[in-house]
């Protein structure tokens, strides 16, 4: 069998796994979270006026302009990464994250005999080697 063929059989046990169905689930709720999408349309409406704000000259810049869309923004952060279907996505970005360094650290130690970093040579203390 080629590279190619197993790779692509790689991508499609990829995408079937665990992690990758638990990731699309919970985008798929942070999308269509009409309270949370509303929230970062104003972040980022917000953040675009902060640098309208930025992009004038220094003496027609309005530093209590620039303080109040800040302390927009911060409350509107916050309430952002508070939210529920928020920190269920960054989790899931995070566990997608982390499962493909996986796969490519494996990926690199028997292509290449590449060890995973900070490699004890004791595979007890990691899950780099298997």
């Amino acid at each position: 069998m080629k590279a190619i063929e197993i790779a692509k059989q790689l991508g499609e046990a990829i995408k079937n796994d665990e992690v990758l169905l638990a990731y699309d689930k919970a985008k798929a709720d942070y999308e269509s979270n009409k309270e949370l999408q509303d929230k970062l349309a104003s972040y980022n409406a917000q953040r675009a006026a902060l640098a309208e704000e930025f992009n004038k000259e220094i003496e027609e810049q309005s530093s209590e302009v620039i303080q109040k869309i800040k302390e927009n923004m911060d409350a509107l952060g916050k309430e952002i990464v508070e939210h529920s279907e928020y920190k269920a996505f960054a989790d899931a970005q995070k566990a997608v994250n982390d499962f493909m360094a996986e796969i490519n650290q494996e990926i690199a130690r028997h292509a290449f005999g590449i060890e995973p970093q900070n490699c004890t040579h004791d595979c007890s203390t990691c899950s780099g080697c298997h």
